[in-house]
């Protein structure tokens, strides 16, 4: 007997016909003075789904001259569930100068799985002076 139409002989949809979800996030700061590390926002991937990295970005801009000049940062970490972290983006600003940016994207390059997280960390190490910051993503997750 032959069988037609069984289960294993239907493709499986692409990512995007999967109950595609948008997850939008970000973070922004005017006149900001010097700071600790200080963790952002996290996103984990809930369970039985993927998620797929659309942009990353982040802008560091000097608003006032730091009185002793030391680096201001952002990165963006991936720890794949159970896992240490991995630096995939980071804008370094070393500049007295005000109005002088850091501005950097990652576009479509990720693709995270159940328990993943991403994670976006600022700090600024002067003395003094304000930058402003702005940090954001978009995702999409969908079904594992």
């Amino acid at each position: 007997m032959v069988r037609v139409g069984t289960p294993s002989a239907v493709a499986r949809p692409d990512w995007y016909d999967r109950n595609p979800i948008t997850r939008v996030g970000g973070w922004s700061a005017e006149d900001l003075a010097p700071h600790a590390q200080t963790l952002r926002f996290t996103y984990t991937v809930p369970a039985g789904k993927k998620a797929m990295v659309e942009i990353l970005h982040g802008l560091i801009m000097r608003k006032t001259a730091a009185g002793v000049l030391d680096s201001a940062e952002i990165w963006w970490q991936i720890y794949p569930g159970g896992g240490g972290g991995v630096t995939v983006i980071a804008q370094i600003l070393h500049s007295n100068t005000v109005g002088d940016k850091d501005i950097q994207a990652l576009g479509p390059s990720l693709t995270l799985l159940a328990a993943d997280q991403l994670r976006c960390y600022t700090i600024d190490v002067s003395t003094g002076g304000t930058n402003d910051w702005l940090v954001g993503y978009k995702i999409t997750e969908f079904d594992a």
